[in-house]
């Protein structure tokens, strides 16, 4: 009957790819972490960048390094943002990009770490040690992100096709159950609506 296919049929969708969905939201956020702190990163560097301009001193190479990644890293974010940007190619499978911008952060970390770190006084060239100080732990932060990212995205490509018949049997059982219910209130819901439309009619024996 229409009304049993209908809600067999929403209720076997509503059932289905919850795992991905899942998956999908936790990148989303991933992504979204790695850019909010790659731009708080562009607010500590670049103020120094900025003024070092405005007086017509030259440029720090530290500094402008440190831009330099984050503004990848915010670049990266985006285009990973877009979906499905490269047809076929899923953005995990971009991993190694992920572990490159890890090494970036990771030496930015390293700079920033012996500069700061270790110093006692309230300013260094102008700028705060204790902003510095937690500039570079916001370094550290970034560099554990797109590590993380992208050993996952290693995992995901290697281990993918596995991972996925996995969730694909667990949720078809899933499904199965789901669905089975679903028939069953269906039909019942199908019987009650034909009888009010058909008060009159009894059922033979």
């Amino acid at each position: 009957m229409p009304i049993k296919s209908f809600v067999k049929k929403f209720g076997k969708g509503a059932a289905t790819k919850q795992v991905y969905i899942y998956e999908t939201w936790l990148r989303w956020i991933a992504r979204g972490l790695q850019f909010l702190f790659a731009i708080i990163v562009c607010g500590i560097y670049g103020n120094r960048v900025d003024r070092d301009r405005k007086d017509g001193n030259s440029q720090s190479v530290a500094w402008v390094y440190a831009l330099l990644v984050a503004g990848l890293t915010c670049i990266t974010c985006l285009l990973y943002s877009i979906p499905n940007p490269f047809s076929r190619m899923q953005s995990h499978r971009l991993f190694a990009w992920d572990l490159i911008l890890f090494v970036l952060w990771i030496v930015q970390f390293g700079i920033f770490a012996g500069l700061f770190l270790k110093r006692d006084e309230d300013e260094y060239e102008g700028v705060s040690v204790a902003l510095m100080k937690c500039g570079v732990w916001i370094d550290l932060v970034n560099a554990v992100f797109w590590l993380g990212t992208g050993l996952y995205g290693c995992f995901r490509t290697f281990v993918g096709r596995k991972v996925n018949d996995k969730i694909d049997q667990v949720q078809n059982k899933v499904e199965d159950q789901v669905t089975s219910r679903v028939g069953q209130f269906a039909g019942s819901a199908a019987n009650n609506f034909s009888f009010k439309m058909n008060p009159l009619k009894k059922e033979t024996v």
